[in-house]
């Protein structure tokens, strides 16, 4: 059975499934065409979620649900609620449909976070994307990170993590689950939490826009509320990081953050305040040496 076009019923049969999970909530506009090189063989499923209409998606091998209106998590959510098909898989991904990227890339992203064995994920942004928050955004010097946080745009779990946090979704009664994304580490003791820096990928659209003023605030205040419930906020700190060999770097507190802020450069030069942001995030998780002080012995 080939996965084309528009699927009759809520959830088709699915052939047996590849190792890994894309499932896109998709719009009209959707980007998720660039993420398939057609004719190419690949290691992962692709299930779209629409929250409108879309056209038949010929040629695509993959499957397509029911339209289901509603902001991103709250699809999400009603999938992973009526369908257990996401069971099959080991990793699944839940990018946003303004997420350019191409077939090789995605494929590397899952290879990367199953060597690594990273339960929460992400690819980290690329540098022409649009950005909310600076860390991820992609760090050129290194091919991954242990981090504090992934955001709520694209992230990626192993399936035992999605089975664990997957209740969570139905705590965003707006349905946009901000703040979700500072839950989720801690929920997982800030363990095996990665942004792929390897696999970049780019956000086409600006971030955190909403026309109603109004729903825009319940979303922030619910991400409040969040944070408060679980007594976490956003951890924009870096732990660790791997090579392209996918083995840990062995770096002390101090050479980390060197590599952090270099890697950081082009940020820093375009925004200074991320140089403070990245001490800030950095200084609390570390032993940090003393500044010698003239006179007292070394």
């Amino acid at each position: 059975m080939t996965l084309v076009g528009r699927a009759l019923g809520k959830h088709p049969p699915i052939p047996a499934p590849k190792k890994s999970l894309i499932l896109a909530r998709v719009g009209p506009n959707s980007l998720h065409r660039c993420w398939i090189d057609r004719g190419t063989e690949r290691d992962w499923d692709l299930y779209l979620s629409p929250y409108q209409p879309i056209e038949p998606q010929v040629g695509l091998h993959c499957i397509v649900g029911e339209v289901v209106p509603g902001p991103k998590l709250a699809g999400v959510g009603e999938v992973l609620r009526t369908w257990d098909g996401w069971r099959d898989y080991d990793h699944i991904w839940l990018p946003d449909d303004d997420i350019y990227a191409d077939q090789r890339t995605l494929s590397r992203m899952f290879e990367v976070a199953r060597t690594v064995g990273l339960d929460l994920f992400a690819p980290a942004l690329h540098e022409t994307s649009y950005y909310a928050h600076f860390d991820t955004m992609r760090n050129a010097s290194f091919y991954g990170r242990w981090v504090g946080f992934v955001e709520i745009m694209m992230p990626g779990f192993s399936r035992p993590a999605l089975e664990r946090l997957a209740p969570t979704i139905g705590e965003s009664a707006t349905g946009w689950g901000w703040g979700l994304d500072s839950v989720w580490p801690k929920l997982l003791g800030y363990e095996n939490v990665g942004i792929i820096d390897g696999t970049p990928v780019i956000h086409t659209r600006p971030v955190g826009q909403m026309r109603d003023c109004a729903l825009a605030a319940r979303v922030v205040a619910e991400s409040d509320a969040l944070l408060e419930r679980y007594e976490c906020r956003q951890m924009h700190s870096t732990f660790g990081a791997f090579g392209p060999d996918l083995e840990r770097l062995e770096l002390s507190p101090e050479r980390l953050l060197a590599e952090v802020v270099r890697g950081a450069g082009y940020l820093i030069e375009r925004d200074p305040r991320v140089l403070a942001w990245i001490m800030e995030y950095q200084r609390p998780h570390f032993d940090w040496l003393e500044y010698p002080v003239a006179g007292t012995p070394s």
